[in-house]
C-alpha cells in the first residue's frame, strides 16, 4: 500500500514498510527450512498476515502516540482526533483491529475458502492481546474520519468483523488453522521487532552438511550395528510412533535417529534429566553444541554456567522463542497450548513442523497424561509428528489413544533386552528394611535405597549413620538447597561409576532422572511404573546371574494414599508382583506385570479413580473454549502445583549482607544491569529449597526479608556438610526444637 514508507511502525522511526519487509524476509527464510511441512494454502495465508498485520498503524492516533512529528505536523484535520477521543480511543487503539480494513476481500475470497479467510482475519485482528473492544459502528466511524480521506477506496469496509471467529464457534480444525497462522505471524513479528543482536528466526539443524541423525548413526556404527529399536525408528522417520523399550537398549539414540532432518523437541519429566540429556547430546555425538538447547524453569542458570563462547542471554532468548533445531525440555514448556489461550498458538504452530519425543509418559500423573494425550491428538491433526518411547506403557493409556481418540500412529512395538536378565526380586510385607542385610551388602557392593518420602529417607539415613555407625553413606532428596542438591547429584553419579562400595539413599527423584547403576536395590513398595523405573537404577545394562535377589521390595505402606494417591493401582501392583517373588524378573515379565496392573477392562469394571481421572480430564480438555483462559491461568492449571522457594534462616544469617545486596539489585531494576540481576537471582536461588503448598512448613514461611519477591525464609533446621557432602537437608523441626 502506498504511504507505508513514511508512516512509522516503531518509535525508532522504522517505517511500516520496513518492518513488514522484515517479516516477509523471515517468512522466506522459514519456508526455505520448513515450507514442505505446510499446505500451500496455509503458507499463503501466513504471508498475507505478514503483509497486512501492521497496516492499522497507519492510523492518526498511532502515529501521534509514537511521535511521528513530520506526519502529525502535516495533518490538518483536527476532527479526526476528536473522533478517536469521542469513541474512547484518544490515546491508543489496538492496531490489529484496524489492519484488516486494508485487505481486499473481493480478491481474498478467490484465494481462500471462507474458513481459512476467517482464520486469517482473526489472526491479524488478535495478533496482540488487547483488552479493548471495538464495535462495527465505531470502526466505520474511524474509517470514514481517518482512513477514507487519506487512502480512499484502499480502506474499504468494516464487514470483516462479521468474519471474526469467536471462541465459542471454533471447531478444533478451525482453531488449529487459526493457531498456525497467528502462531507463525507472531513468531516472525517478535523476531522482526527485536532490535538486539540477532539469531536466525529458525536455526538450521544442518552442521557441516549433516544432521543429528547422521552424527548419531556414525557414532553407533563405528563399533556396533544398530539395535532393533534404532533400526525401527530410523526406518519410520515419517511416522507417529509408540514404542516400549527396555532401559539401556539405546532409546536416546533411537529417538535422535528418528529426528532425521526435522526440528526436534525432546521432553523429559525432570530438570535434572533434561540437563543430563542436554549435556549428552552436546558432548557425545560430535554434533555442534550451537544446535541444541534446553528449556525449563531454571534454564538461564544452566546456560550462564556453561563454558561456551555463545552469549547465554542470546541463547536463552532464542530458546524461549523455540528457534533451535533440538530443544530438550519439560512438557510444561510446550503442552499448555491445550488450553487454547491467546499467545499459546505459537506452541502448536511450532509443533506442526516439528517432531516431539515424549519420554517415559507413564511417569506423569493421570491429569497430566490426559493433557498429553489430548495435545498429541491436536499435534497429529495439525500435521506434526510425535513419538512416545517408554520403558513401560500401561495399556489403559493405549485405550484412550487408540479407542477413544483414534490418534494415528504406527502399530505399537516392543523392544526388550530379552538376551539379559537383570533382576531377581524379593518382595515382603514388613514395617522396615533388613538393615543387617543392607549393611552387609554395603561393605562389598554399591547399595541404593529408595524411599517414598523425604521424611522416611531421612529416617533411614539417620538410622544407618547413628545406630549402625556406617561411614560411606549419603542421602539425596529434593529438600536440599539447590547448590547442595547439585553437588549430591554429581556425587551419586560419580559413586555409581567408581569402584567404591557403600550405601546411597534417595527418593523418587532418581527414578528416571540420573544415569546410575547400582549392584543392589532396596526399595519401598510403590506403583508398578515407579517400581520398574527404580529397578532401572540397578544392573542397568548388566546381566544378573546370582542366586540371591538384587532387588528387595519392602511393602510398609509408606506413601499409600498420599504420595501414591491411587490406592487401587498400588494394591494391584503389590498383588501381581507376588507372582514373581524370589524369581528372576525378565523384561517380558515386566511388560506382563504392567499389563496386569493397568488392565483397561479391570480398571473400568472397578470404577478406578486412576482411569476416571484421565477420562474426566480429557473431557475437560475437549470442552475448553478458545480464548477464555489467560496465559497465566493456563500455566498454573497445567501442572496445578503451587510451590514456595524458601531459604533456611540459618543459611540466611551466615550471609545477610549478600542477601540484602541481592534483594536491592532485584528490586531496583533501573539501577542494575541484566547480568547483575541474573547473578543476584542465582545467588538467592542457590540457597533455596522448593516446598509444595502441601508441606506443613510452608504455613510458617516468613516473607519480611524479601518483600515483593517470591522468596521466603524459614526457621527450620538445615543440615549439610559441604566438605563431606553429607547431611539431611531441611529438617522437619524448628531450630529451637533441635535438642529435643
Amino acid at each position: 500500500m502506498d504511504g507505508l514508507d513514511c508512516l512509522w511502525a516503531k518509535i525508532n522511526g522504522e517505517t511500516i514498510r520496513e518492518h513488514t519487509d522484515k517479516l516477509l524476509k523471515c517468512f522466506d527464510d522459514f519456508c526455505t527450512l520448513y515450507g514442505e511441512s505446510f499446505d500451500s494454502n496455509i503458507l499463503k495465508a501466513v504471508k498475507y498476515a505478514c503483509e497486512y498485520h501492521d497496516y492499522g498503524k497507519a492510523s492518526y492516533i498511532f502515529q501521534k502516540r509514537i511521535g511521528n512529528k513530520e506526519f502529525i505536523n502535516s495533518f490538518s484535520d483536527k476532527s479526526t482526533e476528536e473522533t478517536y477521543i469521542r469513541l474512547g480511543f484518544g490515546t491508543n487503539i489496538p492496531h490489529g483491529y484496524l489492519s484488516p480494513v486494508f485487505m481486499k476481500y473481493s480478491e481474498l475470497k478467490k484465494e481462500f475458502d471462507e474458513e481459512t479467510l476467517s482464520c486469517l482475519y482473526t489472526a491479524i485482528y488478535h495478533h496482540h492481546n488487547r483488552d479493548a473492544e471495538l464495535t462495527a459502528a465505531q470502526l466505520k466511524e474511524i474509517i470514514d474520519a481517518d482512513f477514507r480521506p487519506r487512502f480512499g477506496d484502499k480502506a474499504k469496509s468494516s464487514k470483516y468483523m462479521t468474519k471474526l471467529l469467536g471462541g465459542d464457534n471454533l471447531s478444533e480444525n478451525q482453531w488449529i488453522n487459526y493457531a498456525v497462522i497467528i502462531g507463525l505471524l507472531n513468531k516472525f513479528d517478535y523476531y522482526a521487532s527485536d532490535v538486539r543482536e540477532k539469531y536466525p528466526v529458525e536455526i538450521s539443524g544442518e552442521y557441516n552438511g549433516r544432521y543429528i541423525s547422521d552424527y548419531v548413526y556414525d557414532k553407533i556404527t563405528e563399533k556396533y550395528s544398530l539395535r532393533d529399536v534404532q533400526k525401527f525408528m530410523l526406518e519410520n522417520q515419517n511416522e507417529n510412533l509408540i514404542i516400549t523399550a527396555s532401559t539401556g537398549i539405546g532409546k536416546t539414540e533411537a529417538a535422535l535417529l528418528w529426528a532425521g532432518k526435522s526440528k526436534l523437541f525432546y521432553t523429559l519429566p525432570l530438570k535434572v534429566s533434561i540437563n543430563a540429556m542436554y549435556e549428552r547430546i552436546k558432548n557425545e555425538y560430535g554434533y555442534s553444541p550451537d544446535k541444541v538447547t534446553l528449556l525449563h524453569s531454571d534454564v538461564l542458570s544452566v546456560l550462564t554456567s556453561e563454558d561456551s563462547e555463545t552469549n547465554p542471554i542470546l541463547k536463552y532468548d532464542a530458546s524461549k522463542r523455540l528457534s533451535y533445531p533440538i530443544t530438550v525440555c519439560t512438557i510444561d514448556q510446550l503442552f499448555s497450548f491445550v488450553y487454547k489461550y491467546r499467545g499459546g498458538e505459537i506452541l502448536l504452530a511450532s509443533l506442526k513442523y516439528s517432531k516431539i519425543l515424549i519420554d517415559e509418559i507413564q511417569s506423569y500423573e493421570p491429569k497430566i497424561i490426559a493433557k498429553l494425550i489430548y495435545g498429541l491428538k491436536l499435534i497429529a491433526m495439525a500435521g506434526g509428528k510425535f513419538a512416545v518411547i517408554t520403558a513401560t506403557l500401561p495399556p489403559v493409556l493405549m485405550h484412550f489413544i487408540d479407542d477413544v481418540y483414534h490418534i494415528e500412529h504406527k502399530k505399537q512395538e516392543q523392544f526388550l533386552l530379552n538376551d539379559k536378565i537383570r533382576h531377581r526380586i524379593h518382595y515382603e510385607k514388613s514395617s522396615d528394611f533388613d538393615y543387617e542385610k543392607i549393611l552387609s551388602d554395603g561393605k562389598s557392593k554399591k547399595v541404593l535405597i529408595i524411599c517414598n518420602t523425604v521424611r522416611r529417607a531421612c529416617e533411614v539415613y539417620k538410622k544407618i549413620c547413628n545406630e549402625y555407625d556406617f561411614e560411606n553413606v549419603k542421602l539425596l532428596h529434593s529438600k536440599f538447597m539447590k547448590k547442595h542438591r547439585s553437588l549430591l547429584e554429581s556425587e551419586i553419579i560419580n559413586f555409581s561409576e567408581s569402584e567404591s562400595c557403600g550405601i546411597r539413599i534417595s527418593t523418587q527423584i532418581v527414578e528416571a532422572s540420573l544415569d546410575i547403576d547400582f549392584d543392589v536395590l532396596y526399595t519401598e513398595m510403590c506403583t508398578a511404573d515407579s517400581l520398574l523405573q527404580r529397578m532401572g537404577r540397578c544392573y542397568r545394562k548388566r546381566e544378573y546371574t546370582g542366586e540371591d535377589p538384587n532387588v528387595y521390595i519392602t511393602d510398609n505402606g509408606n506413601g499409600y494414599g498420599t504420595v501414591y494417591k491411587y490406592k487401587d493401582i498400588y494394591d494391584r501392583s503389590a498383588e501381581f508382583l507376588e507372582k514373581y517373588n524370589n524369581n528372576f524378573f525378565c523384561e517380558n515379565d515386566k511388560m506382563d506385570y504392567v499389563d496386569m496392573v493397568y488392565d483397561t477392562e479391570a480398571l473400568m469394571k472397578s470404577n478406578s479413580e486412576y482411569f476416571n481421572d484421565i477420562k474426566k480430564e480429557l473431557k475437560s480438555c475437549e470442552h475448553i473454549t478458545p480464548f477464555e483462559i489467560s496465559k497465566e491461568t493456563a500455566k498454573k492449571k497445567f501442572r496445578n502445583i503451587i510451590s514456595y522457594m524458601v531459604i533456611p534462616e540459618s543459611e540466611y544469617n551466615q550471609n545477610p549482607d549478600k542477601f540484602s545486596d541481592a534483594y536491592h539489585i532485584l528490586t531496583n531494576k533501573n539501577k542494575s544491569g541484566f547480568s547483575q540481576r541474573l547473578e543476584a537471582k542465582q545467588f538467592i536461588e542457590d540457597h533455596c529449597i522448593s516446598l509444595g503448598n502441601y508441606d506443613v512448613r510452608t504455613r510458617e514461611k516468613c516473607s519480611s526479608l524479601f518483600n515483593g519477591l517470591d522468596y521466603y525464609t524459614l526457621n527450620y533446621a538445615y543440615d549439610f556438610d559441604e566438605e563431606n557432602l553429607c547431611g539431611t537437608g531441611l529438617e522437619y523441626f524448628k531450630d529451637e526444637d533441635c535438642f529435643i
